[in-house]
């Protein structure tokens, strides 16, 4: 009688190809060099696939990612989180490289740099500072409020001077920022669908489908525009009418409700845009 075939990763009996506890793929022990690499190239071919029946998707049929995952249809997607850190990954990146090249420094004929013209009617940078009004002899200001205040009007002189400081250390923390805005799109979610019978979970899932999509729209309309095609109007339509369709799809709502509660969203998640990236501008040049 043959021994019991037991899972290598958790030790679990085996009844098929896939152990039932850890879900991994048992092969043979003894692989050869070209079955090591016929696997590897299904694995490949495998997640190639699963990538495109995400990403079409994602682009033209709004919400409907979502709702297979609400419904459980899941292994053949690339699961959200994972799509959603491809996509933004991408997309900072690009932001990054576009930046350092809108800053770059011109140089003469001996390789030096050459110094940029200020504009005319501008004042001299070095000069340049941030009132804020405090008054350090005044005993009602906080000692720390003084300090952070002097630190915000040097550090804006700084950044007067040389605003690619702000921007690399603003691009630096963007990806961050929007990701701490997610649970707040998702919160934003389960208070417009308070009475339906949706979790939290699932919000969550619908927010990083709409920022995958959002972040996918920017890089083909930058990438259009690199070859001279002005796509911002129809990317702005887009935009406005993925989120109520999104909705639709993904909640079974009715075409009324969606888009009342699209304007709801679009409202208040740009104020909560707006006032987190003021925030984090503010952290950024009082940390500098």
């Amino acid at each position: 009688m043959s021994a019991e075939r037991l899972c290598r990763n958790c030790q679990a009996p085996l009844r098929g190809e896939y152990c039932y506890r850890c879900g991994q793929r048992e092969g043979r022990r003894d692989l050869v060099f070209s079955e090591a690499v016929g696997e590897a190239v299904g694995d490949l071919f495998n997640w190639d696939s699963r990538f495109w029946r995400t990403l079409l998707p994602l682009l033209f049929r709004p919400g409907f990612l979502t709702a297979e995952f609400i419904a459980g249809r899941r292994a053949r997607y690339v699961p959200p989180f994972r799509i959603y850190l491809i996509i933004s990954f991408v997309l900072f990146l690009v932001l990054s490289l576009n930046a350092s090249s809108e800053f770059e420094i011109a140089v003469d004929d001996d390789g030096a740099p050459q110094a940029r013209e200020p504009a005319t009617g501008a004042a001299d940078p070095a000069t340049q500072s941030l009132d804020l009004g405090l008054d350090p002899n005044d005993p009602g200001t906080p000692a720390w409020l003084t300090s952070l205040g002097k630190r915000l009007e040097t550090n804006a002189g700084r950044v007067s001077e040389d605003p690619r400081l702000f921007l690399d250390e603003l691009l630096e923390h963007l990806p961050q920022t929007m990701f701490v805005m997610l649970p707040l799109f998702a919160l934003l979610l389960l208070f417009c669908y308070a009475l339906s019978p949706f979790h939290y979970i699932q919000h969550l899932v619908f927010g990083l489908h709409y920022h995958s999509f959002v972040y996918l729209l920017y890089l083909l309309v930058g990438a259009l525009e690199q070859f001279g095609l002005h796509a911002s109007t129809p990317a702005m339509l887009a935009l406005l009418a993925y989120l109520p369709l999104a909705l639709r799809r993904a909640y079974g709502s009715g075409i009324g409700g969606a888009i009342a509660k699209s304007l709801v969203i679009y409202l208040v998640y740009g104020l909560l845009l707006l006032f987190g990236l003021v925030l984090v501008s503010v952290a950024v040049v009082a940390l500098m």
